[in-house]
């Protein structure tokens, strides 16, 4: 029977559990319909830090700043890493709170957390305002407020829970406010006023509940009472703040006074003012009755453009890529809209993305046009125009629709000078130049929103008859609004297809664009358009970024494709991304920019290249990309490691113009490294493609860098298979043994049964080969499986005939590696005293190469010499040391292994809190780096501080995850180890007269 399945046998498990959070109030956590007592202040902190931000994650620095605020304490990440752990347990659920490399978030769904329960209510009873359903609107709104049973975040001590309550009860009152709108223009003032009495009382400064009162109490026969309303909340804001009423409250009282019928609660009086003789213009092309989506945006675009700032004109703008639906977006918020704007509504488009836009003039006479303005009575003039369109527009709450506009100097000449009327603007472009616009981007639409609008459009039951089609042709359109209208339309066309007719026919990528097409729109004919407004320079960057695999890429990637400077490409990249023929962002890693394509951009692109490119061009520009990626990833690696050692090199071409991108990129490498993941491997599945086997390989070794520090051990071996197989394909046997050698290396670290073999193969081939570096990295791994197997005295011959090859080659940096390999053998020999010279000298090598990575593995040897000779306060010292260099250097693995050997150190000595703290950090690290042999023992370790606390129930939790972890690893000696604890834990339990008595047990 398997060490596996003995485990098993252990009882011990964690049951589903249904959670859900109340912040709206008093902090509360209810597991399974029943409160879960959270008592520690501390606890509650991070947790309240954790829903505010739920599903999204927290960083370490942030729950530590909420805890402390500006004096933390040195083991405060430790005291957060022991809260997080606290509060899985309290909540029956580990898997509840993620660990991410920056710090935790909570998962949730939104049913289970009260505030995003009020958020969605307020969200879709706005919505439903806008759409003037307005009995539907009160309904949410009355449920979004209905959520509150108190001041939110209560029993939360600390700055940051003020502010995150203060930031909530804003949200309350705007809903209390919104609802009293809402009750206003269904007629609801009498029963209104009292609620608004006491809302007015509770916040004398909030001019709107003022406004509502007066309104109320006027449609109620109280006139006098409404403009000694108005009295009192000028005297309120006079004495307050220092300041008269608003525009907003003054009219109102005015219009009171004089009885202005416009208030009478007759009409809807959200703003509009009274009514006029002028012309009303009615331009807005038709709402798509079959518009799905973007109900956050519709929210964000209502606020700005019926925003009741007096002093500026709303302004609002659409932007994204072509295809993805502001124009739609922009349509259907002005068609909800209708009702706020009584003087109607102007529509123009500019064709701002095509190479032939609209002029200016032209543009000024259709709008002077719309208004009345008879076609005589127009200036000749420019400047006569643009100040009688100003004129006409003064005032009047009209909503002006402003279609495809390509730039700010397009339209500067058409805004209204004075508030009154509201602009909508839709453009590529985020035309950041337009003071006071929001501007809001419009993505691409989820999979659910993508088969709504296919079943609205061709029949739900269509869609429903065949779900996995539908979800992969909403796949192929790449959630591009156009493309699945097109599909749709199509489908509905022809009612004898299926939809995996559709599907098939789209399958192939160099005729997906000639069945996006209907009639006159066609996703090819927009896109073209776009194209050719380009510069020459920008249209073969396009293309030639086509010929990568590739899903995101930087300047220097583009420099290599075009063999120019890194400023010439990232301009040319920066004009696409402003048409939005690329997507851009901003790296969080790097803080350099970085750039994609969407689907069916990249299809476009790719049929341009295939038309326009040269096959020969194409290749020498991918290599030098791919040559341009090596030189990048060989510098992160000496900068990572101090030099160019305990890594091969093969003859495969770099990019000349990457030396001078090197500061620039590169000034965190393991950041560029994290970013450029995905990027390595596409590049070596490319490479392999396109029988580029040197560059394969290479790319391939170089990478082993991030692998080992992040723990990547599956992508280490799919990138490897694939180099191993384009090697072996090509004859190139000095890269088939580089990885061979290499997967014989992950093989001892994964204890996988071919390991050994892959090393032996490897080591023919370098020996037949003549490589001594080759040989010699072999033999160290040999020699780690035959330490790790229990062959020390094995292991310590080929470490030292490996350290004679590494001197020959004068290679220091392995040099130290294997010293620090054999001191690890000599411990296991029963031989301290040469161990610790061995380890000094790896410690002495990598303070001469002045690489902090190899002296951190030096001290955490050393450290390992000093626990196992009994010296524990000198062994916490080194321990230290190591940990030291390894947080300096953003070392996961390291960081985790000099955590462990800390705890250990410290539990020897019976410092129990500092155990658990240096255990519990080194847990939290190997969940996200996925390094299972340290993990194994921290979990080992904190059932040891349990056990010497005397709390048998958690120490038996860990104990048991712990034997678990060893027997997946086949560890035998430890997991039977594990098994002795578990049974010494539950005779001492059974012995003892309490549980968790006075008495801790002594750590072993």
């Amino acid at each position: 029977m398997g060490l596996t399945s003995v485990v098993r046998k252990i009882p011990y498990a964690t049951n589903m559990v249904r959670i859900e959070f109340r912040v709206l109030g008093t902090l509360e956590a209810v597991v399974d319909g029943s409160p879960v007592p959270i008592t520690s202040p501390r606890q509650r902190i991070v947790l309240a830090n954790l829903l505010m931000a739920a599903n999204h994650v927290v960083t370490v620095e942030k729950l530590i700043g909420a805890v402390w605020d500006a004096s933390p304490p040195p083991s405060a990440r430790g005291q957060i890493q022991i809260c997080i752990s606290a509060l899985r347990r309290a909540l029956g659920s580990p898997e509840s709170i993620d660990t991410n490399s920056l710090g935790y978030s909570i998962r949730v769904a939104r049913e289970q957390l009260d505030h995003l329960m009020f958020d969605d209510a307020l969200a879709q009873g706005r919505s439903a305002a806008a759409k003037g359903q307005l009995d539907e609107a009160l309904a949410y709104l009355d449920r979004a407020i209905g959520i509150w049973s108190g001041p939110a975040l209560g029993g939360v001590p600390g700055r940051a829970a003020e502010v995150a309550a203060h930031r909530l009860e804003e949200r309350r009152i705007m809903a209390l406010e919104d609802r009293a709108e809402i009750r206003l223009r269904l007629g609801g003032h009498r029963e209104l006023v009292e609620e608004l009495v006491a809302l007015t009382t509770e916040y004398p400064l909030r001019e709107r509940l003022w406004g509502f009162r007066m309104l109320a109490l006027y449609r109620s026969g109280r006139q006098a009472e409404a403009l000694a309303t108005y009295r009192t909340a000028r005297t309120n804001l006079v004495g307050e703040l220092g300041i008269e009423p608003s525009q907003y409250l003054r009219t109102l009282e005015r219009a009171i006074l004089s009885q202005d019928s416009s208030i009478s609660g007759d009409v809807d009086d959200g703003g509009a003012g009274t009514a006029t003789s002028v012309h009303r213009p009615q331009e807005l092309p038709a709402d798509l009755p079959d518009f799905v989506g973007h109900a956050a945006l519709i929210d964000a675009l209502t606020a700005t453009l019926t925003s009741e700032d007096t002093t500026q004109v709303p302004i609002a703008v659409t932007t994204g890529a072509p295809g993805c639906g502001k124009t739609s977006l922009a349509l259907h918020v002005a068609h909800l809209l209708r009702g706020k704007f009584v003087n109607g509504s102007l529509y123009a488009c500019l064709y701002g993305s095509t190479a032939q836009p609209r002029s200016t003039d032209a543009v000024l006479s259709d709008l002077l046009h719309g208004l009345g303005v008879a076609p005589s009575a127009i200036p000749v003039a420019l400047r006569q125009r643009i100040n009688l369109l100003r004129s006409q527009l003064a005032a009047r709450r009209l909503l002006i629709v402003l279609d495809d506009v390509g730039n700010e100097e397009q339209i500067a000449d058409l805004l209204p000078g004075v508030p009154g009327p509201a602009v909508l603007i839709t453009s590529r472009r985020r035309l950041a130049g337009i003071p006071g616009a929001h501007a809001v981007d419009v993505d691409m639409m989820s999979a659910d929103e993508s088969l709504t609008l296919l079943g609205r459009i061709c029949g739900e039951q269509r869609v429903a008859a065949a779900p996995d089609a539908a979800v992969e042709l909403t796949r192929m359109c790449g959630g591009l609004p156009l493309a699945v209208r097109i599909a749709a339309v199509r489908l509905a066309a022809h009612p004898h297809w299926a939809v995996g007719t559709l599907v098939d026919r789209l399958r192939d990528e160099r005729s997906r664009l000639d069945e996006l097409s209907h009639g006159d729109v066609a996703v090819r004919s927009l896109l073209a358009d776009v194209y050719e407004s380009l510069t020459a320079p920008a249209q073969t960057l396009f293309w030639l970024l086509s010929s990568l695999e590739i899903h995101e890429f930087s300047a220097w990637t583009a420099a290599a494709l075009l063999d120019c400077e890194t400023r010439q490409a990232a301009a040319l990249l920066d004009e696409l991304a402003d048409v939005r023929l690329l997507e851009a962002h901003l790296s969080a890693l790097t803080s350099q920019p970085r750039y994609r394509f969407h689907e069916l951009v990249r299809v476009f692109a790719t049929e341009l290249r295939l038309t326009h490119g040269d096959q020969r061009v194409c290749t020498e520009a991918v290599t030098r990309s791919m040559g341009a990626l090596l030189a990048l990833a060989e510098e992160a690696h000496q900068r990572i490691y101090g030099g160019r050692f305990a890594v091969l090199h093969g003859t495969a071409p770099r990019w000349a113009g990457a030396r001078a991108e090197f500061d620039r990129f590169l000034s965190d490498p393991t950041a560029w490294f994290d970013e450029e993941r995905i990027t390595l491997e596409v590049a070596i599945r490319q490479a392999a493609e396109l029988e580029l086997d040197e560059l394969c390989w290479e790319l391939a070794i170089v990478s082993v860098t991030m692998y080992e520090r992040r723990g990547l051990f599956a992508e280490w071996r799919t990138t490897h298979t694939i180099a191993l197989e384009a090697t072996s394909r090509a004859g190139n046997r000095r890269g088939e043994a580089a990885m061979l050698a290499s997967l014989g290396s992950l093989g001892v670290a994964q204890h996988a049964e071919d390991d050994g073999e892959n090393l032996l193969h490897a080591m023919e081939l370098f020996d037949a080969a003549g490589d001594e570096a080759g040989s010699a990295l072999t033999l160290r791994n040999l020699a780690h499986l035959d330490r790790i197997q229990g062959r020390p005295a094995r292991a310590v011959r080929r470490y030292e005939q490996a350290l004679e090859k590494f001197r020959k080659v004068g290679d220091l940096g392995a040099q130290a590696h294997v010293l620090s390999g054999l001191a690890r053998c000599q411990l296991d020999l029963g031989s301290p005293e040469r161990a610790e010279t061995l380890a000094k000298e790896s410690l002495a090598l990598g303070e001469q190469l002045g690489n902090r990575r190899l002296q951190a593995q030096a001290l955490y040897r050393l450290g390992e010499v000093f626990a196992d000779s009994g010296q524990s306060s000198t062994a916490k010292a080194v321990f230290q040391s190591a940990l030291d260099l390894a947080r300096a250097q953003d070392d996961r693995v390291g960081q985790s292994y000099a955590l462990n050997g800390l705890g250990t150190a410290m539990l020897e000595q019976n410092e129990f809190t500092a155990a658990e703290i240096h255990f519990s950090e080194a847990v939290e690290l190997c969940r996200v780096t996925h390094e299972r042999n340290v993990h194994a023992h921290a979990l080992f370790g904190l059932g040891r501080v349990y056990l010497g606390r005397g709390e048998f129930d958690t120490a038996e939790q860990f104990f048991v995850q712990a034997a678990n972890a060893f027997a997946m690893q086949e560890n035998t000696p430890w997991h039977s180890r594990s098994i002795e604890e578990l049974g010494a834990l539950r005779q001492a339990a059974g012995r003892l007269p309490a549980r968790g008595g006075n008495e801790p047990t002594a750590g072993r």
